[in-house]
C-alpha cells in the first residue's frame, strides 16, 4: 500500500490534482503502478475529481521545475494555461519551492519552457508564440486568411468558419453571434475528433462583445466541457486579433471567470494573467 500526498487547485474553475514527485515516489513509479488510475482519480463521483492531474518533477539545471499534465481521460497534454497557474500558486506557497522565493519561475513543459511571474494582481505566464503553420498545429486545414488556417465546418444546423491556432496544443475557434444557441455537448465532441486534426483539438465558441471583451465557451480535448482553458483563451485572442476583431489586450470571459490576454504580433509571446487558489489537500491510498 502506498500513500500519495496531493493538493487540489483551481484556476477559473479549471481544477487540477497536483502530485509532487521530487521528494517522494518518482513519476515513473507512480504512473507504472497498475493500481494507480488517472481516470479513477479524476472521477468526480468515485475519485478526488478534477479536470486533470499535474505531476511536479525535478527540472534541468537552471530551471525551477518540470511539469507533466494529464487530462481526465488519462491522455497526456502538452501544456495547460490554467494548470500552469495552479502549479505556480502551489510552488509559491509550498515549502518545496526554492529558498529565495523568487516571483519569477521557469517551468519545463512538453510545449517548451514557460516563464511565470507571481504577484498580488495575479499570475502572469508567457505562453510562447502562437503557432500558425498548419503542420505544426497540427492540422490539415490549408485555406488561410490573415495567416490563419480556416475551413467551413458543418454539423446539423450549425455552420460556421473555424480558425485554427496552436499554443503548444491545437485549438479550433468559432466566432458566433449567440452563445446561448450553441449545444456544447453535441458540437464539442464532434469537432474535437474532426479529421482535420490528427491529434484531436480543443474547441472554442467565442462571441465578440467589443474590442476589449470576448465571451467564450470551452470544450477541451480529453476533458470535455470545462469552466476555463488558458491556452484556449490565448488562441481565441490571437485569432480575433488577426481578424481585426479585438485590440492587443482583451478580457476573455469564461464560465469560470476572466483571463487577461495580451499579444500584438508574431514576434511576441502571448501573455496570460489570471488567478489560482488552493481548494484542499489530502492523500491517495493505492
Amino acid at each position: 500500500m502506498k500513500k500519495l500526498l496531493f493538493e487540489k487547485f483551481q484556476g477559473n474553475g479549471n481544477d487540477f490534482i497536483i502530485i509532487d514527485c521530487r521528494n517522494s515516489y518518482s513519476f515513473k513509479e507512480i504512473i507504472n503502478d497498475k493500481r494507480f488510475s488517472l481516470k479513477g482519480l479524476c472521477n468526480r463521483q468515485l475519485g478526488v475529481g478534477s479536470d486533470g492531474v499535474i505531476f511536479v518533477m525535478n527540472p534541468k539545471e537552471g530551471n525551477d521545475v518540470k511539469m507533466r499534465i494529464f487530462n481526465s481521460d488519462g491522455s497526456e497534454a502538452e501544456m495547460c494555461g490554467n494548470g500552469i497557474r495552479c502549479l505556480v500558486e502551489y510552488l509559491y506557497k509550498s515549502n518545496f519551492n526554492n529558498q529565495n522565493k523568487s516571483n519569477i519561475l521557469k517551468i519545463e513543459t512538453n510545449a517548451g519552457l514557460k516563464v511565470a511571474e507571481y504577484n498580488t494582481e495575479g499570475i502572469s505566464v508567457k505562453m510562447g508564440k502562437p503557432i500558425l503553420e498548419n503542420k505544426l498545429i497540427p492540422t490539415t486545414m490549408h485555406n488561410k486568411i490573415n495567416n490563419l488556417c480556416k475551413e467551413e465546418f458543418n454539423s446539423g444546423t450549425f455552420s460556421s468558419i473555424g480558425y485554427s491556432v496552436g499554443m503548444g496544443n491545437p485549438h479550433l475557434i468559432f466566432f458566433v453571434d449567440d452563445l446561448d444557441v450553441i449545444n456544447l455537448f453535441e458540437l464539442g465532441p464532434i469537432f474535437e475528433t474532426n479529421s482535420f486534426f490528427p491529434e484531436n483539438t480543443n474547441v472554442h465558441f467565442a462571441k465578440i462583445l467589443n474590442k476589449q471583451n470576448i465571451k467564450v465557451k470551452v470544450w477541451e480535448r480529453g476533458a470535455g466541457a470545462t469552466l476555463a482553458c488558458g491556452t484556449g483563451a490565448c488562441a481565441v485572442h490571437v485569432a480575433a486579433f488577426l481578424l481585426g476583431l479585438c485590440n492587443s489586450k482583451t478580457t476573455i470571459s469564461l464560465p469560470g471567470g476572466d483571463l487577461y490576454i495580451e499579444w500584438l504580433n508574431n514576434e511576441e509571446e502571448v501573455k496570460m494573467t489570471g488567478m489560482a487558489e488552493k481548494v484542499f489537500n489530502g492523500e491517495i491510498i493505492i
